[in-house]
Parts: C-alpha cells; structure tokens; sequence
C-alpha cells in the first residue's frame, strides 16, 4: 500500500512540475530589451543601404544585418536570425562567433559608412502626430505615431512609427546617400512601454531630398541609443488621436496573455492546478495497474 502512495505522489509531482516549467517558459518570454541601429553603409554598385540592427531583447538573435534598396525602399534581412543560428551555431558567443563576425566583415569590406548631416542646414523639419493609442486593462503598451517630414515646407515624407508615452522625445537623425536624392532616416525613442519601455531604433529611405550642407555630423553610427546633436532633431508629438483610433480592450475585458502580468500568474497557477489533477488520476491509475501486477505475481 505505501508503494501505490509513492507511485501517486511520485506522478503527480511530475507532472506538476512539468505543467508549471511550461507556464515559465510563457512568462519568460515576454522579456524585452534595447533594440540598436548601427553601422550605416551604402554599397552604390547595387543602390542599397545597409545597416546592423541590434536587438537585446526575444530570443537573443545576433546582431543581424538589413539591406535596404534605395529604389524601392524594400528592407530585407541579409541572414535572418534562424538561418544565422542555422549556420553559424554560436554566434552568439563572443568567444566562439569569430565565423560570423567575418561573414560581417566580409559584407562590409566594399561598402561606404553614411554620415549625418544636419537636417536644420538641410531645412528639413519633422512634425510628429499620435494616430492611435493602445490600452489593455487600462494601462497604455504602446501609441502609434505618424512623422510628417517637411524641406523648404514641402512634404516630402511620411513616417509611421511605434512609440511609448505621448509626451516622449523622439529623435530623428538624416543620413545623406551620396549621388542621390535620398536620405537614410534614423528614429530613435522609447519603443513601447512594455517593463518601463526600452529604447527602439528604426531605419527608413526617403526620397526627393535637396543637399544644401553635406558636412558630417556623425561619421560611424554605434550599437547605442542616438543622443541628440546639431545635426539631429528632437521632436514630441502633438495629440491629434480621438476616441475612435484609441485601440482599447478594456470595453470587452480581453487582454493578451503573453503581455499581461496578472494574466499570466492566473494561467500559471491555473496549469500547476490541472498538473495536480491529472497527477492525481495518472497516479491513481499507475498504482492500480502495479496493485493488480503485483497480485498477479504472487498468485
């Protein structure tokens, strides 16, 4: 009788414990980081920008490098982070990722590092607009922003872009192209507000642009956040957003699991519940077949 106890209890501490490390592994995964542009380059034999973007949040890819066609504006990733895992399995490892390190370099052996220059001297200006603010159980994870970029007050541009608070500062660097009309755009600012909110940078073409000052304000972009300088502009958003583009789901009580804290202990401590229970009756069930095994045995 005290081996069947063993064997119950033995079941159902399995499978508890398997049901609350799959719980866990939900949570963690919510955890978030800084994501950083850096090393802006152009390559003019193909009329692409190429840039490093650095995400030190999800699930920890590597520094992966993006491709953008001046032409078409079309961003795409050299290696995504699957195919980098794939074919180079510790990269990243800062003592074993040597092999992907050189595939960079190798990327960028023939192309030419974009400066900035100063959008005030290019009179170009940026206006910025909330288009819709996103709420879950009344707290706000994030606001939809709009840039409108203006030069000699001509619109030359629009920029949509995800942002935290409204009243956050958000930063816009011009990164001329040489032997074009276009120019890289950096956007700097708090991302969203999931864990406090983390600084997030992005990366455009735009087109249609006049140089009247072409000195370099930054020679080399870093994976850091951009800090405002005399060539960059800092810019708030006015709040243009109405009840109809606030995306709120407190009206029907829905809220996304994956990014709701509460939420989530209640799944956690709702999944250990039913691990105990069918602990109990997988256990109950294995102690029965042993009794009977057993009983059989003996006779």
């Amino acid at each position: 009788m005290s081996m069947n106890k063993n064997y119950t209890l033995l079941s159902i501490v399995i499978l508890a414990i398997f049901s609350l490390l799959l719980s866990s592994e939900k949570v963690l995964a919510t955890v978030g980081g800084p994501t950083y542009i850096s090393q802006i380059a152009y390559n003019a034999s193909n009329n692409s920008v190429y840039y490093i973007e650095n995400d030190h949040g999800g699930k920890g890819c590597p520094p992966i490098i993006h491709s953008v066609n001046v032409t078409n504006t079309r961003d795409v990733e050299v290696k995504t982070c699957d195919e980098v895992f794939q074919q180079f399995p510790s990269s990243s490892d800062e003592s074993d990722g040597q092999n992907y390190m050189q595939f960079i370099a190798d990327i960028y052996n023939n192309l030419s590092y974009l400066g900035s220059v100063s959008l005030e001297k290019n009179f170009i200006d940026v206006r910025a607009r909330i288009l819709s603010e996103h709420i879950e159980n009344g707290e706000t994870y994030w606001n939809e922003f709009q840039a409108v970029i203006t030069q000699d007050n001509k619109e030359i541009a629009k920029l949509n872009f995800r942002g935290c608070a409204k009243d956050q500062p958000n930063v816009f660097e011009g990164y001329r192209i040489p032997d074009t009309d276009s120019m890289a755009i950096l956007i700097s600012n708090k991302g969203d507000c999931f864990e406090g909110g983390y600084v997030h940078e992005s990366l455009s073409i735009i087109k249609g642009i006049k140089y009247y000052d072409t000195n370099i304000i930054r020679s080399i972009k870093e994976a850091s956040a951009t800090e405002p300088n005399l060539g960059n502009r800092v810019v708030y958003a006015t709040s243009d957003i109405t009840e109809n583009n606030r995306s709120d789901n407190d009206s029907d009580g829905a809220a996304d699991p994956q990014k709701n804290p509460f939420v989530n202990t209640v799944l956690m401590i709702a999944t250990f519940a039913i691990g105990l229970i069918l602990g109990y009756v997988v256990g109950k069930k294995f102690s029965h077949f042993i009794h009977n095994d057993f009983s059989n045995q003996s006779n």
